[in-house]
């Protein structure tokens, strides 16, 4: 496997590449929108449709130092089975494809058109063990966790609001291998997305955690 400057340099030049693009994307979004926006749940459901710059859509997600961490735990995981709740460009998905190389991916993104362009970068990056599912997380959730065997590895990094991020921890739970590691991101975002984090402790299902400040990690 090639080190961690070399995949990083990769992505993140796929990544500068899109941020000088002047391509305008049709975006669905059924999150949380900005920590500010106080979306109803209706609201989150129907979907908030917005013309979004394809630059600034490259410019979020998870960058070189949110991916060391994952590398870390991936080096001890080594896991097969990955999940992850919020795809955006594919830049999250295409760390993990090059950290774990024969682990399958399974990664969930809300917009298809955003979901076209995590497509690309894959293929740009030349992965093929990352399946990308298309729709609204509580939709095809329930299915795909049925379909996969258990999970070694999920992350949890989209629809940043309180309740539905531990409705998705709840769900995912009992579909993880034991030893297995849920990643939660942007744990901070929010008031509502630190209270969740606090109520995701307090089930106290894990052996042990680590909060990184902006990503909160449960070894189960």
């Amino acid at each position: 496997m090639m080190d961690f400057a070399e995949i990083s340099n990769i992505i993140e030049q796929r990544r500068e590449e899109l941020k000088s693009s002047k391509t305008l994307v049709e975006v669905i979004d059924y999150g949380a929108g900005s920590p500010n926006a106080n979306r109803s749940k209706e609201q989150m459901q129907q979907g908030v449709i917005s013309q979004l710059p394809l630059a600034s859509l490259a410019s979020i997600g998870v960058k070189k130092e949110k991916a060391q961490q994952i590398f870390e735990i991936f080096k001890t995981l080594k896991p097969k089975r990955i999940l992850e709740l919020g795809t955006c460009c594919g830049f999250s998905s295409a760390y993990m494809g090059f950290f774990a190389p024969n682990a399958k991916i399974y990664t969930i993104e809300g917009s298809p058109n955003i979901a076209k362009v995590a497509k690309d970068s894959h293929r740009v990056f030349g992965l093929d063990n990352i399946k990308v599912l298309v729709g609204r997380f509580d939709e095809v959730l329930p299915k795909l966790l049925k379909e996969i065997d258990l999970i070694d590895f999920a992350f949890v990094d989209g629809h940043h609001d309180k309740f539905a991020t531990l409705a998705y921890f709840q769900e995912i739970l009992p579909f993880m291998a034991r030893g297995g590691v849920m990643l939660f991101d942007d744990i901070a975002w929010s008031a509502g997305m630190k209270e969740a984090w606090r109520e995701v402790l307090a089930h106290n299902k894990h052996k042990r955690f680590q909060d990184f400040g902006w990503m909160g990690a449960l070894w189960l």
